[in-house]
């Protein structure tokens, strides 16, 4: 029987609330979501580094959902772990990195969503006064999303503000004790809303997988896994960097199929006509 035949229960290891960000999706193929939040995730790793990731983010997402069935008893678990950094190609620009981990247990089978986006207020700054502070949490859309005074070995270190007052007051009194104070956004899904949304659109994607079943073992976890280029100009007929093809592989027993996508680049998109 597939995975989407009938209704589920999918343990979620989560201390930040994120299963308000997935449910609806995953809802749509059969699962209900069941919270278990007795676990500190922070012991796998902080964004601030009280506690270093020692796992990659993939493994990270995967050791949260099996330990989800673990400690729950299910059949079925979901981690996540996010990730932030400069953008791949703009690399001034932040980007969000996001990764949903499904686990199931009877057929030891993974199947990972990935999403990643500029949709991000991720930013950071050493303030040497209460304006500059004040202008950084205003382009972080504070007090809606929290922000981060300080770093973990000062005294005045702070995580989750999202009171203006509070800030202020921290702010002034870190400024008391050093000439400059780090600030940053919280990263912490709770206390983000645009992660929130970043994670309901990685749960989208993992919707889709679900539903999705390979050919030939007809496992969940079918999708498309690279793009290849080659898609020819309409003008020259020279191969480009477009893609020509898509490649979709099977989370379980790597079965591939190509598909061709018969799309054409315009003499702007190549590299003969368009040097």
């Amino acid at each position: 029987m597939n995975i989407d035949d009938m209704a589920h229960t999918l343990a979620f290891l989560t201390c930040h609330h994120k299963d308000e960000a997935v449910k609806s999706a995953l809802a749509t193929c059969g699962f209900e979501i069941v919270l278990y939040d007795a676990f500190n995730t922070d012991s796998l790793g902080t964004f601030t580094n009280e506690k270093a990731r020692e796992l990659t983010q993939l493994q990270t997402a995967l050791k949260k959902a099996q330990l989800a069935c673990e400690l729950t008893g299910h059949s079925f678990g979901l981690g996540s772990e996010g990730a932030f950094g400069p953008h791949p190609q703009v690399h001034l620009l932040p980007w969000n990195y996001e990764v949903l981990a499904f686990w199931d247990v009877a057929h030891q089978h993974a199947i990972y969503a990935v999403h990643g986006t500029a949709e991000t207020n991720f930013a950071s700054q050493s303030v040497t006064s209460l304006e500059e502070a004040n202008a950084f949490a205003q382009q972080s859309q504070f007090p809606s999303h929290g922000l981060i005074v300080g770093s973990p070995s000062d005294s005045f270190f702070q995580k989750g503000i999202q009171d203006a007052s509070a800030f202020q007051d921290l702010v002034k009194h870190a400024l008391s004790l050093s000439s400059s104070v780090w600030i940053e956004t919280d990263m912490r899904a709770h206390m983000n809303p645009t992660r929130m949304k970043v994670i309901a659109q990685t749960a989208d994607k993992l919707q889709v997988l679900l539903s999705s079943h390979c050919p030939q073992c007809k496992r969940p976890g079918f999708g498309l896994t690279q793009h290849i280029a080659g898609a020819l100009c309409k003008t020259c007929h020279s191969p480009t960097r477009l893609p020509k093809a898509e490649q979709w592989s099977c989370a379980k027993c790597d079965f591939t199929e190509i598909k061709e996508l018969n799309t054409w680049a315009s003499a702007a998109q190549c590299d003969v006509c368009n040097p």
